[in-house]
C-alpha cells in the first residue's frame, strides 16, 4: 500500500504524511484486508472518508484507489475519458460482487418453509439496497461507454439478473426451490468474462 501511493495520501489534492492504511468498502462489512480495497491515506483524510457525511463517498475513494494503477497513470491518463472508463467499471464489478450474493442469500431463504418471514424479509431488504447501488452503477456505466458493445453487454447481463429477482419477489412464499437453486452468477459468467476482454482490449490493458 505504501509503496503503490509513495508513501503519501493516495488523494492527489493531499499528499500528506504521515499515512495510515484504510479500507475502501469498511472492514465491517468485509471482515478481509485484500490489496484492491485498501488504500493509503493520511490521518485527517481517513476520518474525513470515514464520517458517512464526509465529502469523501466511496466512489471517489474507488476512483483515487484507481489513479494509483501504472496502468491509469501511464496508458490511460493520456487519452480522453479512459480513466472514466475504468472507473466505472470498477465501480459496476464492484456492486455486482454485493448485489449477486444478496439476491441469492433472499431467494434461498424464501425458499425455505421454516425461514421466519421478519429475516426474508430482511434479506429482500439488504438485497434492494444492493439492487439501488447496482441500477446507478449501471446508469453510470451505461453513460460513460456510449453506443458500444460493453454498454448493451452490461445491460443484457444486468437484466438478466434483474428478471429472476423479479420472478422471486413476486412468487409466492415459499417460492420453487428450482428457482432459488438457480445460480445467477454462473448463468452470467460467460458474459462477465466477454465484457472483462471487451473492457481490456477498449482500454489497451
Amino acid at each position: 500500500m505504501l509503496i503503490e501511493a509513495g508513501h503519501r495520501c493516495a488523494i492527489p489534492t493531499c499528499k500528506a504524511t504521515p499515512v495510515e492504511i484504510a479500507h475502501i468498502v469498511p472492514w465491517s462489512k468485509v471482515r478481509k484486508h485484500e490489496f484492491k480495497n485498501l488504500i493509503a491515506l493520511c490521518p485527517t483524510c481517513h476520518t474525513r472518508f470515514d464520517d458517512p457525511h464526509g465529502p469523501i463517498g466511496l466512489k471517489a475513494m474507488r476512483q483515487y484507489k484507481a489513479n494509483l494503477n501504472p496502468l491509469l497513470s501511464g496508458n490511460l491518463s493520456n487519452r480522453e475519458g479512459q480513466a472514466d472508463r475504468l472507473a466505472t467499471y470498477q465501480e459496476l464489478r464492484a456492486c455486482f460482487a454485493e448485489w449477486i450474493p444478496a439476491e441469492a442469500k433472499h431467494a434461498a431463504a424464501k425458499s425455505r418453509r421454516a425461514s421466519q418471514p421478519d429475516t426474508v424479509e430482511d434479506l429482500r431488504t439488504q438485497a434492494v439496497t444492493k439492487f439501488a447501488s447496482v441500477v446507478g452503477a449501471v446508469a453510470d456505466f451505461q453513460s460513460v461507454w456510449k453506443e458500444s458493445e460493453a454498454r448493451d453487454l452490461a445491460g443484457a447481463i444486468f437484466y438478466h439478473a434483474a428478471d429472476w429477482i423479479d420472478e422471486v419477489n413476486e412468487s409466492r412464499f415459499p417460492i420453487p426451490k428450482q428457482l432459488a437453486r438457480r445460480d445467477i452468477a454462473e448463468e452470467i459468467s460467460d458474459a462477465s468474462a466477454q465484457l472483462h476482454l471487451i473492457v481490456c482490449e477498449e482500454l489497451s490493458m
